[in-house]
């Protein structure tokens, strides 16, 4: 790592490939701890919203909940993509039906 200074003040640094890919590894790292560590409360919102506006009971709520890791990996492997596709594979997919969560997104603001 070359570091650039400028007055006597860091301002930046040139990495090596190597420490690059050694970055970019651990930045993947901790964003899959902090995705498992709020997994938890994401689900929990979904089943609620599915509860409180579709009137979904436990027994559904709990068939969804076991079903849906299984279909979203199912559709991963049938069109041989990683897990960093899955949020377009799905917006791809509901876009198949008419649904554009991204249009959505925008029509909030």
């Amino acid at each position: 790592m070359r570091i650039k200074k400028s007055g006597g003040k860091i301002f930046g640094a040139d990495f090596t490939a190597a420490e690059r890919k050694a970055m970019d590894k651990e930045i993947q790292r901790q964003l899959a701890d902090y995705t498992e560590k709020h997994r938890l409360e994401l689900d929990a919102m979904i089943l609620w919203v599915l509860h409180a506006q579709l009137g979904l009971g436990p027994t559904r709520l709990r068939r969804f909940y076991d079903q849906f890791e299984k279909e979203l990996d199912a559709l991963l492997e049938r069109y041989e993509m990683g897990e960093d596709d899955r949020l377009w594979l799905c917006a791809y997919m509901l876009k198949q039906i008419g649904v554009d969560i991204e249009k959505w997104d925008r029509e909030r603001d």
